[in-house]
């Protein structure tokens, strides 16, 4: 069962002197200090970098590599969590499995220490379980950005808007966004029918148009698609958008983070792009995501090395489908996690890096599902004809027995046959209304031929006899054919007249 809820585990770790401090400052098993030395050398962090994070063609890996994964995430994790943190560790996870519905999320503080944010804490790995903790959904490990605004969460109605950008300049290489494109709509597809998700594509990826779509609307997540970098001369991460040429643009995490600092409904953002989660040595806000989350995103996902089209497509099928399910940031990303392992890609479910600054990891407050599928939602009430409408095809299409005590019913017989839609009429209503014109037509007619013959005095008693005769017959006629119809429409319960 995933968890409803998390404990929080906050391990600080800052500079000291001869190597660094990890603190942790809370946790269900309370606080504990260590003084650790990085266990690898920059060469060492350089060719796993490298051999881990470069671009594959095939889904799985070497045996080797997951082997080096292991033994970096092993070593690390005995360097930090080794004697008094590891026995917090264990005692809190123990804490949490014994509540229910309940994990443990490891916050890492890294503000104090901006040189070890590029390091794939992702990969912390206990060789005694033989068990990577980002890989789980118990123990899911996010870094944590404290930041002075408080970050409440945003009730949020089904569905879940959406406001995916796909940039692919021509000068850059292809990607297979549209392919991504076309699974992310086929795997959201049944949570688009149920009115749980709602998924609008800007097919023109430039920043005016990004600009006025978000000016238009409300969207509390920005899904991107397409080419990051990292500008090691800027030190400043960069997303590649394009002109209105079509070529290339690339913004930094700065820009794009004052552009997203009005819009308050927007509550995370996804970047499919590599390199989206690099950042720089001695500014822990260099990359795009801390630009974001900087300016008052609560969650960012973002990619720590270049990432396959399979992998980045697979994250995403499996991401929205917890997230609309209405479980916490750091489920969804634990189960994308796995749902990239499955497909026995043995590496690459490391590459996302969650990024959270809301204190609970409640970024959005999605109504449950059962509510708003099965419960009927209000509405508005309608003024003039269209309400009008409404209630005549409620009060035909309702069974007789529902109908109200008040209106007259024609029992069974009633029910049986087709009926016109409510207030339309058949061919047989006007034929019906043209012989009563014509019969009133005569009337009229017969009653100014005898005033015009009683007033010249020319018309013969025989004469003015047959006309009486006409004029009164007529007149019946029409009165017996408009109450008969009148009876007509009554019993059938809409009046057409």
């Amino acid at each position: 069962m995933a968890p409803k809820s998390y404990l929080n585990l906050d391990l600080a770790i800052e500079r000291a002197e001869g190597g660094y401090r990890a603190r942790v400052l809370s946790s269900p098993a309370g606080e504990a200090a260590s003084e650790f030395a990085i266990p690898f050398s920059p060469l060492e962090i350089e060719n796993f970098l490298l051999r881990i994070g470069r671009r594959r063609a095939t889904r799985r890996l070497e045996t080797s590599e997951v082997d080096a994964a292991k033994a970096f995430g092993g070593r690390l994790y005995a360097a930090v969590f080794g004697q008094s943190l590891g026995r917090v560790l264990s005692s809190s996870i123990d804490e949490a499995s014994r509540r229910e519905a309940a994990g443990l999320r490891i916050r890492l503080r890294l503000r104090d220490a901006p040189e070890l944010i590029d390091l794939p804490w992702e990969f912390l790995y206990n060789p005694e379980l033989n068990r990577f903790l980002s890989l789980s959904i118990q123990t899911p490990v996010v870094r944590y950005l404290d930041l002075p605004e408080r970050i409440r969460p945003l009730v949020i109605r089904p569905p879940l808007r959406i406001l995916v950008m796909i940039s692919s300049p021509h000068d850059l290489p292809p990607l297979s966004v549209h392919r991504e494109w076309e699974k992310l709509s086929d795997a959201l597809g049944d949570l688009r029918q149920r009115g749980l998700v709602d998924v609008d594509r800007l097919d023109d990826a430039t920043l005016p148009v990004l600009q006025h779509r978000l000016l238009a609307g409300e969207y509390p997540i920005f899904h991107f698609v397409g080419h990051g970098v990292f500008d090691e001369r800027a030190q400043d991460g960069m997303l590649a958008l394009e002109d209105e040429a079509g070529r290339s643009r690339l913004v930094s995490g700065q820009y794009l983070g004052a552009l997203f600092h009005d819009h308050r409904a927007l509550r995370l953002a996804v970047l499919n792009a590599c390199e989206g989660a690099r950042t720089s040595r001695s500014d822990p806000f260099g990359g795009v995501a801390q630009s974001l989350m900087q300016q008052g995103v609560p969650a960012v996902v973002a990619m720590q090395f270049e990432v396959t089209d399979e992998a980045a497509i697979a994250f995403a099928h499996r991401f929205y489908e917890v997230l609309a399910d209405g479980h916490l940031v750091d489920t969804a990303v634990a189960e994308a996690r796995k749902a990239i392992f499955g497909q026995g890609n043995e590496i690459e479910w490391g590459t996302p890096v969650l990024y959270l600054r809301s204190p609970e990891g409640q970024i959005f407050d999605l109504e449950r599902v059962e509510e708003t599928v099965s419960a009927p939602r209000p509405t508005e009430p309608r003024e003039g004809e269209a309400a009008r409408l409404d209630r005549r095809r409620e009060a035909r299409d309702a069974p007789v027995a529902e109908r109200s005590p008040d209106r007259p019913t024609l029992g069974a017989a009633a029910t049986t046959g087709p009926e016109p839609a409510a207030g339309a009429w058949a061919p047989k209503d006007y034929m019906s209304m043209m012989i009563i014109g014509t019969l009133c037509l005569c009337l009229i007619v017969a009653v100014m031929i005898i005033s015009l013959g009683v007033l010249r005095g020319t018309m013969s008693p025989d004469l003015l006899l047959k006309a009486v005769g006409v004029a009164v017959g007529g007149g019946l006629l029409a009165l017996f054919a408009i109450f008969f119809k009148t009876i007509k429409v009554a019993k059938g319960g809409v009046s057409r007249l």
